[in-house]
């Protein structure tokens, strides 16, 4: 039989695509014991270009911790993590120091956030520092 990851770390953004990452995340982790990190990745700078205020910004946060127990709560024995950053770098940097050897992302975003953004799954497949998992989005067969 196949060694099984050691510390699997799930990328997770809210969306039903995020949910099927999820979902391999936890099929993936029971074929061993190893931990399982859920990550999100909260982008800085929000109130450098809105009217966004301190106690806004402290309420979004609020809101991120909360969801997150509840996709813990989902995955019982994970752990949730919040960073803040660019989506792919950030996750990468965090990966590389938290010894992570599986990440499980969504394969893709939505058009307009591919252009803006670049692609977060093709930044995680060049740069991770591990195996990375691609997730095909629910009723996306390629």
């Amino acid at each position: 039989m196949a060694e099984s990851y050691s510390h699997i770390a799930c990328c997770l953004d809210g969306s039903p695509a995020g949910d099927a990452a999820l979902a391999a995340a936890i099929r993936t982790r029971s074929l061993g014991d190893g931990a399982l990190t859920l990550v999100h990745v909260m982008e800085p700078g929000v109130s450098a270009y809105t009217s966004y205020t301190t106690g806004e910004i402290d309420e979004d946060i609020h809101d991120a911790r909360a969801w997150m127990e509840q996709m813990v709560a989902l995955a019982p024995g994970s752990e949730g993590i919040l960073l803040e950053g660019h989506p792919a770098t950030a996750t990468v940097d965090w990966a590389r120091g938290a010894g992570v050897d599986l990440l499980v992302a969504v394969r893709h975003r939505g058009a307009v956030e591919h252009l803006l953004l670049g692609s977060f799954a093709q930044h995680l497949a060049y740069n991770a520092p591990c195996t990375v998992m691609l997730v095909h989005p629910p009723g996306d067969a390629g």
